[in-house]
């Protein structure tokens, strides 16, 4: 009971910071034409191994709040360009591959605005699919179609904004036992929770270029002060 009483004062606090964003991150306008997010991460920000003991313990803050909204950023950092996506709140408008979606109304395939793309063959086997398996990853945090359905109807968001999008991430967080972790500041426990939902993350055994242990203590850091 402890947990789930830190677990909802850390989601009331969420809820109204996020929706208080008004629609600043909502109306976010780039360059469509720079954004490519089908790229493989620089060479650089592979993870060539993931031997933490490497790397200075994650410094994080006192207020659990401030954790959360951190690793809500490392999140998105590395799961788009960094900082071209990042910064400007684009990534809440892009879909696998690259492609920019408009109609916040839902997930762009619920709303019919795009389709799955289809993934490799060794990206598929590598999350125990078959080959010719798709992806419908979409949004800030990459959300699936199914799993984004899920957290809807638990959450009851009305829509696919970034504040709602936000708030999902969190509950996902807290569904896969990370949550609490980032809100004590064990940081790097939560790196390899969330690893296996997102690939891009430390830890990630999917095949997909996760970021190095570095780059993702970096952008945690970031967080905390942005």
């Amino acid at each position: 009971m402890k947990n789930e009483a830190v677990a909802g004062i850390a989601f009331a606090a969420l809820a109204a910071y996020f929706f208080s964003r008004g629609n600043e991150a909502r109306d976010a306008q780039v360059d469509t034409a720079s954004q490519d997010t089908s790229v493989a991460p620089r060479e650089a920000d592979a993870n060539a191994d993931n031997n933490a003991s490497t790397y200075a313990t994650p410094t994080a803050s006192n207020d659990p709040d401030a954790n959360v909204k951190a690793f809500l950023f490392t999140i998105r950092a590395s799961e788009h360009r960094y900082p071209d996506d990042v910064m400007n709140d684009a990534a809440y408008h892009i879909f696998y591959g690259g492609k920019r979606f408009y109609n916040m109304a839902d997930h762009p395939v619920a709303t019919g605005e795009l389709q799955g793309v289809p993934l490799p063959g060794a990206v598929c086997a590598a999350v125990g699919l078959k080959s010719g398996c798709v992806s419908t990853a979409a949004g800030a945090y990459q959300f699936l179609k199914p799993t984004w359905k899920g957290l809807q109807k638990k959450m009851n968001l009305p829509d696919f904004s970034p504040a709602s999008q936000d708030l999902a991430a969190v509950q996902l967080l807290d569904d896969i036992g990370a949550l609490s972790l980032i809100q004590e500041g064990d940081i790097d426990g939560a790196l390899k929770k969330a690893s296996k939902v997102w690939a891009s993350l430390p830890y990630s055994s999917a095949q997909q270029n996760p970021r190095q242990y570095q780059f993702a203590l970096d952008r945690f850091s970031e967080g905390l002060t942005a």
